[in-house]
Parts: C-alpha cells; sequence; structure tokens
C-alpha cells in the first residue's frame, strides 16, 4: 500500500467500509508513514468536530403546529416553489441542513434555555506500554478532575502488553489492579486483535477486563467519527 492509494482509500478506512485485508494494509502504512498518519489523525479530528456540532435535537411542538399551519395556507405556495428550485434539484443536502438549524435554532428560542452540554468522550490511545504507567495516572487525575468524562483505552502495538496476564508496572506492581479499578470508574480497555495474531499472542492472556477489537485503529476512528470521541495518544 503506497501513499497514493492510502490517501484515496482513508474515508471508506475511517467509515469502516473496506475489508479486512485493504484494512490492515492501510494500518500497518499509516503506522510507518508520518505523513499519512497526520492526515488520518486530521480526517479523524475534522469528524469528530463535525459529530460534536451537529447533535441531533427535536423540535418544540408549537412550531410544528405552526409550520403546518403556514404550509396549509400561503405558506404551501412558497414551500413548493422552493421544492421545485434548481437549488433543491441540485442541493438538497443543503436544504436539508439549513432546515435543521433553523429547527435547532428555534428550539432553543422557544425553550429560552441554552443547549444542554454534551458528556465529554476520550478515547486514549496507547501504543507502548513503556508509558502505560503513567497514561493511567495520567487518566486517574482526568477522571479526578472530570468524574462525568467517558473515557475509552485503545492499546495498540506494543501498548497491549500492559494488559497481558501478569504484567507488572514500573514499581512492580500489578497492572490488572490498577486497571479493574479504573472499570470500576466507568473506563473501558480495548486491545487490537491485529497485534495479538502479529505477534503470536493467544487471545486467552488478555486480561478479563479488557476486551478485544478487530484492529485497534480501525476502533479509534469509529469512535471518533461516529461517535464524537476526542482522541488522546499517551
Amino acid at each position: 500500500m503506497n501513499c497514493l492509494e492510502t490517501t484515496r482509500l482513508l474515508n471508506p478506512y475511517v467509515d469502516g467500509e473496506l475489508d479486512l485485508s485493504a484494512a490492515l494494509a492501510i494500518e500497518e502504512h499509516i503506522q510507518a508513514c508520518a505523513r499519512c498518519r497526520a492526515s488520518f489523525e486530521g480526517l479523524q479530528a475534522a469528524r469528530a468536530a463535525v459529530s460534536r456540532e451537529c447533535e441531533f435535537k427535536t423540535a418544540p411542538e408549537s412550531l410544528r403546529l405552526s409550520l403546518q399551519a403556514g404550509i396549509a395556507g400561503e405558506g404551501a405556495r412558497g414551500v413548493a416553489s422552493l421544492l421545485r428550485s434548481p437549488l433543491a434539484v441540485a442541493a438538497p443536502g443543503i436544504a436539508a441542513l439549513l432546515l435543521a438549524g433553523w429547527l435547532a435554532l428555534a428550539d432553543v428560542l422557544n425553550s429560552g434555555k441554552p443547549p444542554a452540554a454534551v458528556q465529554a468522550r476520550i478515547v486514549y490511545h496507547v501504543t507502548s506500554s513503556e508509558t502505560a504507567g503513567a497514561a493511567l495516572r495520567t487518566l486517574g487525575n482526568h477522571l479526578d478532575a472530570a468524574p462525568e468524562v467517558a473515557v475509552v483505552v485503545v492499546a495498540h502495538n506494543n501498548g497491549v502488553d500492559f494488559l497481558l496476564r501478569g504484567a507488572r508496572d514500573e514499581s512492580g506492581g500489578v497492572y490488572e489492579a490498577t486497571v479493574k479499578t479504573l472499570v470500576r470508574r466507568g473506563v473501558e480497555f480495548r486491545v487490537c486483535n491485529n497485534t495479538l495474531a502479529r505477534r503470536n499472542i493467544a487471545s486467552s492472556e488478555v486480561i478479563p477486563a479488557a476486551t478485544l477489537v478487530p484492529s485497534g485503529v480501525a476502533e479509534i476512528g469509529r469512535l471518533q467519527s461516529r461517535e464524537g470521541f476526542i482522541y488522546l495518544r499517551l
């Protein structure tokens, strides 16, 4: 997989539309190519921003009744004219976005309240177990400061080692105990199965507190593009 092919397939890769062999080839290229990895991370960040700003809102009942009354009267001719216009034919997505924005704004104005804050969602990407101890301490501090945050830790490459049975930190403590404490605080740990297969590590070696995902990078892309997670690499 070269840079040109990777760039062409980045969008379908992030959307989870590629078969396993193509996704694995892109994942390997991204890990080896700093330029393509930067493009991938930029795409993830852009999609996460769009996802955060496009929260679905329900229009108030009063607005629905008002629209119905307008359509039943003089508004019907205006709506029909708009739907026949070249703009509506050529770019229905624009009309849909404008209507969605109008309804969301009307919802806020009708209630007199600002939009409710969305709970922060963070995906921690751990690629080396040498930094796992520091990453878990940072995560604990993060939860202390913002206990409502939702966190998923995705371990990839050598970062899976701290989630294997018997793994110990720099002071000799068993990582599994720390992981269990964080799980009780709502943190989820996910391990890249591609990494296990490449390194000939049996899935039974992964501690029960963690779950397997087919691809660590694909899981991060899915969380960012489809669930609005913010990406942190530690």
